[in-house]
């Protein structure tokens, strides 16, 4: 689905709002070092690239990059990260709300109070250097689940900041829970308190589901690992009835795609009939809650050899149910103009959905 940017890539959307709702802030060691400057020792120490290798800040995520994808806005720009955002996606390609988020694997930290004095330090930075100097940026704060109380104070700290719009799970790696465990409830109670929305983002998921490391390519376990955290991440939160639990929370479900979901619902809806003693909490079908409480980004949008069948199986999930998405800077990025073209196969109310008032709904914004 990606292209190269053109020229006329704005004029594409001068009649339309682009809402991008994955915006990653690169945890580049700019960025490690601000951090790193916000948090108290020992732990600003492990986090800060000047005094530790970073063999030793954080375990790889095992993508490389430089193998190739698609677009990369990392090579060879060397510009501030907020510069980027701005020449790139808001100018470049004509972006008008993008919705920031930082990847800095807070849960693959087996130092339960590390991963909490960073991720106080990377919402730190989120507000103080990037959506404090632009109204037009939103923001995803950082949560982890490893201490669920402490991560619930840290909701309650920075909900009153008006640009932070829900909250940021990078989801799939080895110190998480399922993202239903009733030991989470104190996160989803603060995130409803503070009107704040829970988004899921899938991860290299290589930590939990460890037999994608016997797969021998990236093209082997990239295939699969997307979507299976989001997919776990979906039947867990149904299942353990967090929708009927916090009745005004909707979920936002990032970077898995969406070619799966038509399967997922109806194979829930199938389960649901045989065990449904084993999910009280639940009081109308899987499909329903998906229809009416989930929202999943377009990237990556699976593509077909006839691009005609991937519309078939929007028509079956609801162009209602999608937000538009780059993933921008990230290498398997999705240019919004290709996106576009596929978005003109529906109506114009539809494609304005998708593009912007999916978002406004999904997070609450005022724009």
């Amino acid at each position: 689905m990606a292209t190269e940017t053109t020229n006329e890539t704005q004029a594409e959307f001068a009649d339309v709002e682009v809402v991008d709702c994955d915006v990653h802030v690169s945890y580049a060691e700019n960025v490690q070092r601000q951090v790193a400057q916000r948090m108290d020792e020992p732990w600003a120490g492990y986090a800060d690239p000047e005094e530790t290798p970073a063999r030793y800040r954080k375990p790889s995520p095992g993508l490389p990059k430089p193998l190739g994808g698609r677009k990369s806005f990392h090579v060879g720009r060397g510009l501030p990260h907020r510069q980027m955002v701005q020449e790139d996606l808001v100018e470049g390609l004509g972006v008008d709300y993008p919705i920031l988020n930082v990847i800095g694997l807070v849960d693959t930290l087996f130092k339960t109070d590390r991963a909490i004095e960073e991720m106080r330090g990377i919402n730190d930075v989120l507000v103080e250097e990037f959506l404090d100097h632009d109204d037009d940026y939103r923001g995803l704060m950082t949560l982890s689940l490893q201490d669920p109380v402490r991560t619930a104070e840290e909701i309650d700290r920075l909900g009153d900041e008006d640009q932070i719009v829900g909250g940021f799970v990078y989801y799939g790696t080895n110190y998480q829970k399922p993202a239903g465990d009733p030991s989470h409830d104190v996160i989803f109670q603060a995130l409803e308190d503070n009107d704040l929305t829970p988004a899921f983002h899938t991860s290299n998921y290589i930590q939990k589901a460890t037999h994608l490391r016997d797969l021998e390519n990236l093209f082997a376990w990239h295939s699969l690992a997307l979507g299976w955290a989001v997919q776990e991440a979906t039947v867990s939160l149904i299942s353990q009835g967090v929708p009927e639990k916090f009745p005004d929370l909707d979920f936002v479900m990032m970077e898995g795609g969406v070619g799966w979901l038509p399967f997922l619902m109806g194979r829930m809806n199938r389960e649901y009939g045989q065990w449904r003693q084993e999910v009280p909490y639940l009081e109308k079908s899987p499909e329903q809650y998906i229809r009416d409480r989930f929202y999943f980004s377009t990237q990556p949008v699976e593509e077909f050899d006839d691009p005609t069948h991937m519309k078939q199986v929007l028509d079956i999930i609801g162009t209602e149910s999608l937000l538009f998405a780059t993933d921008y800077p990230h290498y398997d990025f999705d240019d919004p103009s290709a996106i576009d073209r596929f978005l003109r196969q529906f109506s114009g109310d539809d494609r304005r959905q998708v593009l912007s008032g999916n978002a406004k709904e999904a997070f609450g914004l005022s724009v």
